[in-house]
């Protein structure tokens, strides 16, 4: 949420020897178009998936998705199960609070904050949860990707705030619709996707393997990229019918 594909920048590469690999800016983050605030459901980011798979001309490509990403990929086996080959759920949020929705009421309604210069943006960007063991030139780099020049001298973060207006956070009742070999991983520090709801996931879906990040939280492919794709590697390795996307 709020964030874009060079989040990827240091786990892309390393799969990029075996696999064709794209990371996708979902629509209002990153280099994509806004929406209108009543279409940034779910059911919207999955069909922009779709949509990115019929023009890479992939029919079935393992799916890998952090956060947010994680939510939107299982969303997408449950509801094209013919889409999605393997998929790997990375540290997810699976409950939704009224605290949280009032919370995001806030976040969409605040006015979008400016900054002189990119300089500006890198030196007041903070992750949210704030804990990660990333290198300070990383979350530099993560700002300045993620700032536009609106106009000269300028600067705003790329996102749209109505983002936040998403629908409930419940992936329950769409969970046991996942059939494609599914890997849950979590950050063992992790503060969003505690030990119950990560053995939950893992159980919901109907062929889960899980997997836990060690000194890693929520950020876990910032915190520890090459533990990451190890992981998802060697697991990808031991389930058969693997395809050439990834």
């Amino acid at each position: 949420m709020a964030a874009h594909g060079h989040w990827w920048d240091w786990t892309a590469p390393r799969l990029a020897g075996r696999f064709h690999v794209v990371a996708l800016d979902f629509r209002g983050h990153g280099e994509s178009q806004w929406a209108e605030p009543a279409a940034y459901r779910f059911a919207d980011h999955v069909g922009d998936v779709v949509a990115a798979l019929d023009a890479l001309g992939w029919r079935a490509p393992v799916v890998i998705g952090h956060s947010l990403g994680s939510y939107v990929g299982a969303y997408l086996a449950a509801l094209h199960p013919d889409r999605v080959s393997r998929l790997v759920i990375a540290d997810m949020l699976t409950f939704w609070t009224e605290e949280m929705a009032a919370t995001a009421e806030r976040q969409a309604s605040r006015p979008r904050p400016t900054f002189s210069s990119r300089a500006e943006v890198a030196a007041r960007f903070r992750l949210v949860p704030p804990e990660t063991s990333a290198p300070a030139e990383w979350l530099r780099h993560l700002a300045e990707a993620g700032a536009v020049e609106r106009r000269p001298g300028v600067w705003e973060p790329a996102f749209d705030r109505q983002v936040f207006l998403h629908s409930p956070i419940d992936p329950w009742p769409f969970l046991p619709g996942v059939v494609c070999p599914t890997l849950v991983v979590r950050g063992e520090r992790s503060p969003l996707m505690d030990r119950d709801q990560w053995l939950r996931v893992t159980t919901a879906v109907q062929h889960g393997q899980s997997a836990e990040m060690r000194a890693a939280a929520h950020h876990l492919i910032l915190d520890d990229p090459l533990q990451f794709v190890s992981i998802v590697e060697r697991w990808l390795a031991s389930v058969p019918g693997q395809r050439a996307g990834a």
